[in-house]
């Protein structure tokens, strides 16, 4: 069972996407201005790296928020921070967050020893609708995560 489940990266594509075009634009227009007008518009040429640096970084943040989960392990990753791994062998059961908890939290895993670990790559934009509407919602991800699971122990 191999699945990936992304949190919110569409939004921050489209971002990049976007920046991309304007800096492209933006290049376009000051190497023509600059031909047409004067050499000195050529020192513009620096403002698009700022908005290909942006994109670069709204792709980069898209990318990276997920859950993966693979036969043996699950990955989760928020968009800063770095990539969290758990094998299926150290997990004694997931637990579902209750209601009224933390928006980021999806899931809590409960290790064999006793420990808890929480599981927040489904990472909710402050701007967005969910957060203001209400409790997000990581069923797909909870459900994502228990099937995981089951399929471990029943293959063992």
């Amino acid at each position: 069972m191999n699945t990936t489940i992304r949190a919110h990266g569409r939004v921050s594509q489209f971002i990049g996407w976007m920046l991309t075009g304007m800096g492209i634009l933006f290049l376009v227009a000051v190497i023509v201005l600059g031909a047409v007008l004067s050499g000195r518009m050529l020192v513009f040429i620096f403002a698009p790296v700022l908005l290909f640096i942006g994109a670069g970084v709204n792709f980069w943040l898209g990318s990276r928020a997920r859950l993966e989960i693979t036969p043996d392990s699950f990955v989760w990753c928020g968009f800063v921070g770095r990539a969290r791994r758990l094998a299926w062998r150290d997990v004694d059961r997931i637990l579902i967050p209750t209601p009224g908890s933390r928006p980021r939290l999806a899931a809590v895993a409960r290790l064999r020893d006793g420990s808890f670990a929480e599981i927040e790559a489904l990472w909710q934009s402050p701007t967005s609708s969910a957060t203001y509407l209400g409790q997000a919602d990581h069923r797909r991800a909870q459900q994502a995560l228990i099937a995981g699971h089951r399929a471990y122990l029943f293959r063992r």
